[in-house]
């Protein structure tokens, strides 16, 4: 007797997984931004000074941190989602694919990493005085649902 499995993956094409993972990446960007909020009060700080730090000048707005930090979240979705979708073709790699929260979660600890190490102290940003933990787990908490998204958007018809 054959096993069927739930995963039939689709032919995806470059702009329809660009589509995907902008949004995919946008939601998971909310998430994320709703986890830091909730750390943020926890600590202490406003909405104001936290989304402050996500602005690109000090003279900025929460809003524009919020937008830009939505925008961010976007473009790696969209690399999230181009990757994706160029992985599905090799067959071998198919199995992996079940398992697109873990998979996301380690894009996300790969994004925090570089970002913590290279990217934030490059800019002399002020993300870098978010707690290392916080923003660490924001990152796993954006993978793992860029992932779970991704997988969801992956399978429908």
């Amino acid at each position: 007797m054959q096993q069927s499995s739930n995963f039939a993956p689709r032919n995806i094409s470059l702009s329809d997984a660009s589509i995907d993972g902008l949004f995919a990446g946008a939601i998971a960007g909310l998430v994320m931004a709703g986890y830091l909020t909730l750390t943020a009060l926890l600590r202490g700080e406003g909405f104001v000074t936290l989304f402050n730090r996500f602005a690109p000048t000090q003279a900025s707005e929460p809003l524009a941190g919020l937008l830009m930090h939505l925008a961010v979240s976007g473009i790696y979705g969209i690399l999230f989602g181009v990757i994706w979708a160029q992985a599905l073709h090799v067959h071998s790699l198919i199995p992996l694919f079940r398992h697109a929260t873990l998979i996301g979660i380690v894009y996300g600890v790969i994004l925090f990493f570089l970002a913590w190490y290279f990217l934030l102290p490059a800019s002399n940003s002020q993300l870098l005085k978010i707690p290392f933990f916080d923003l660490g787990l924001a990152h796993i908490i954006y993978g793992a649902m860029l992932g779970f998204l991704t997988q969801r958007i992956s399978l429908r018809e």
